[in-house]
Parts: structure tokens; sequence; C-alpha cells
């Protein structure tokens, strides 16, 4: 996913945003930001543009706060997404859920999602293509929510947020800015700190970092 598609993905989705970023018009109420994810919503509902929906049981669009600054980012739905409809609600997601315990915020108080919206079968990877046209709607998303800080979970969100083919080992922990104007903080997959429990110290000094920074309503 080189830049040029970042840059092409950006100026598509400007054109419908332009009179709105450029109008001297008051911020968009939460209503009025909840009725536009709500029509993204079921966009991708519709969206054949790839074979994912065909096997999918439910599109996987987002849960938590669109008015929260922090957005979690990751990949794809799991099977338990799949399920419930709803990102991060499986193991990894339980993880995630009870380190943001930990520092005292409720997962009902962040914004989660994935790339993908539909769950690739048998939680394999995803390939080229879905990336290339599941990511707009997540572009999109981000361009409705504003937030002041995206987290991403693993390497895809990483690798597409940051336009970079540096991987999550050597990107996590350090707070980076994506072409796409956002403040990004990688970390770690919570199904990879399932995997290896020896990740889980700078996962929790990853999630930390990001709440001091939001706490903090640093640019």
């Amino acid at each position: 996913m080189g830049l040029s598609t970042l840059e092409k993905i950006l100026a598509v989705l400007k054109e419908e945003f332009y009179l709105e970023e450029n109008s001297t018009e008051v911020e968009k109420t939460p209503d009025e930001k909840g009725e536009k994810l709500r029509l993204l919503e079921e966009r991708c509902r519709k969206c054949e543009k790839c074979n994912l929906y065909k096997t999918a049981r439910n599109l996987v669009f987002s849960d938590g706060d669109h008015n929260s600054k922090l957005v979690f980012v990751g990949e794809a739905p799991g099977e338990e997404e799949d399920l419930q409809g709803k990102p991060f609600v499986g193991r990894a997601g339980r993880l995630l859920t009870s380190v943001l315990e930990e520092y005292g915020v409720k997962r009902e108080s962040v914004y989660i999602c994935n790339i993908l919206k539909h769950r690739p079968p048998e939680n394999r990877n995803p390939d080229v293509e879905e990336v290339a046209v599941c990511s707009p709607y997540l572009v999109e998303q981000l361009m409705i929510i504003k937030p002041l800080l995206v987290v991403t979970l693993g390497n895809y969100s990483t690798k597409f947020l940051l336009n970079t083919r540096e991987g999550i080992s050597s990107l996590r922990g350090a707070l980076k800015k994506s072409p796409l104007g956002y403040n990004v903080l990688p970390t770690y997959h919570p199904a990879a700190v399932l995997r290896n429990i020896n990740l889980m110290d700078e996962f929790r000094t990853d999630i930390k970092k990001a709440l001091e920074f939001i706490e903090k309503g640093a640019d």
C-alpha cells in the first residue's frame, strides 16, 4: 500500500468532505457525527467489492464512543467478532478491555474498529485486494471522528496508516504522524500478546502512554 494509494484515498474522500472542512460552520454535533457514521456503516453493509461478505455472518463496523478522541484500529474481525457483529470481543478484545480498565478507562469510552469490516475465512491474514477496497472506509471513519490519537494494533493497521514496511516490533511505543495527518501510536495486537506473554509489559506501557497523551490533550 504505497503513499500514492493513501493520497488517492484521501483525495477522493476530501471531495465529499470539502465544504465541511472549509466552511465556517460550527463543528458537527455528536448526533450529526453519529448520523454520518450510520450512513457509512450502511454503505459498508452493502459493499460487495471483495468476497468476504459472502462468507462472513455479520458486518463488524465499530464499537464504542464515536465522540472519543482515542481510536483503536486492528486488522480484521475474528470468529467471535463475526458472531456478535462487534470488534475485539473475543479473547484479544477482552485483554484490551482489561488493560484499559487497569488505567480506569471503560471500553465504551473509546472507539474501536478494524481495517476490514468482514471476517476473512479461518481468521487468515487480510490480502492486498481486501485492504485496498476496505481501507477507504476506515479513512472515512477517521475523517468523521477526527481523533486526537489512533492506536494501531498490530502490523496491518500500523503499516497502512503509517505507509511503512517496518514491522510492529521496531515501531511500537513511538508516537508517529500518519501521512493522513493523524497522531499514531503503534502497539502489538492483543492476540500477539496472548501468544507471547512476554509482550504484556510493553503492551501495557503503550496503552498507558496513549491514555496519558489523550489526558494531556497533546497535538
